[in-house]
């Protein structure tokens, strides 16, 4: 899902709207950061030994997209567990604000 499709997907779900831009700014890149580590820890538990050194070799590369790609070549199910992160993530968030709104 590329990143201003989530961001935008938490600002409409968590109601972060009605903050100023400047902190809507700051608090959507922490959390994109956040779900990205997510995602990036879950999907290393299904990598052999080879394939996490030949992933460290492509993130140093600094194309998001080779990335990407090699993940979804060799991550089974890959988009099916970044959407299942982001839902956790989403879930987990909204029941933060909804009890701080309480």
């Amino acid at each position: 899902m590329p990143t201003q499709n989530l961001q935008q997907d938490i600002i409409k779900e968590l109601g972060i709207d009605q903050l100023p831009s400047e902190k809507q700014e700051e608090v959507l890149t922490a959390m994109t950061e956040l779900i990205l580590k997510r995602i990036t820890l879950r999907i290393l538990e299904n990598l052999s030994e080879d394939q996490q050194k030949e992933f460290d070799k492509v993130v140093s590369e600094g194309d998001p997209e080779k990335a990407t790609q090699f993940l979804s070549q060799n991550v089974s199910g890959y988009e099916q567990v970044v959407q299942e992160e982001i839902a956790k993530f989403k879930t987990e968030m909204k029941e933060t604000v909804d009890a701080l709104l309480v």
